[in-house]
C-alpha cells in the first residue's frame, strides 16, 4: 500500500512542478545584469544596477548619456511613461543626446 500511495504522490506533484518551472517561481524575476548609468543635463550621473527585464525605468531628467553596461538590449524613449520610443540601445553601448532626450528606458 505504501508503494500506491508514494506513486500516486509523485503522479500528481509531477503536472505541479512542471508547471512551477514555466511560470516561474514565486519572487523570482528577471533583471538586466549590469550597470545602468545615465547623467542628466546637470551632469549628475545616475546609476541602476540589475534593472528589470519589462519595466518602465524613468530617469529623474532627462538624459544626455545613457551607457547600457548589461547584457541585454533596452529601448530608451521621449516619455516617462515608455510609450514614444526614440532609439535602441543595445546591450554594453553609450550614447549621447543633444537635442531630443530620453526621460526613460526598458530592458528585454
Amino acid at each position: 500500500m505504501r508503494g500506491t500511495l508514494g506513486r500516486a504522490g509523485r503522479a500528481a506533484l509531477a503536472p505541479a512542478m512542471s508547471l512551477a518551472l514555466l511560470a516561474g517561481f514565486p519572487g523570482e524575476s528577471s533583471a538586466a545584469i549590469g550597470v545602468l548609468t545615465y547623467t542628466d543635463s546637470q551632469g549628475v550621473e545616475h546609476r541602476r544596477e540589475n534593472p528589470p527585464d519589462a519595466f518602465c525605468i524613468f530617469f529623474e531628467s532627462p538624459a544626455v548619456k545613457v551607457s547600457n553596461g548589461t547584457g541585454t538590449d533596452a529601448v530608451l524613449y521621449r516619455d516617462r511613461d515608455c510609450t514614444d520610443s526614440l532609439v535602441f540601445v543595445f546591450k554594453g553601448t553609450r550614447l549621447e543626446f543633444g537635442g531630443d532626450r530620453p526621460q526613460s528606458i526598458k530592458f528585454g
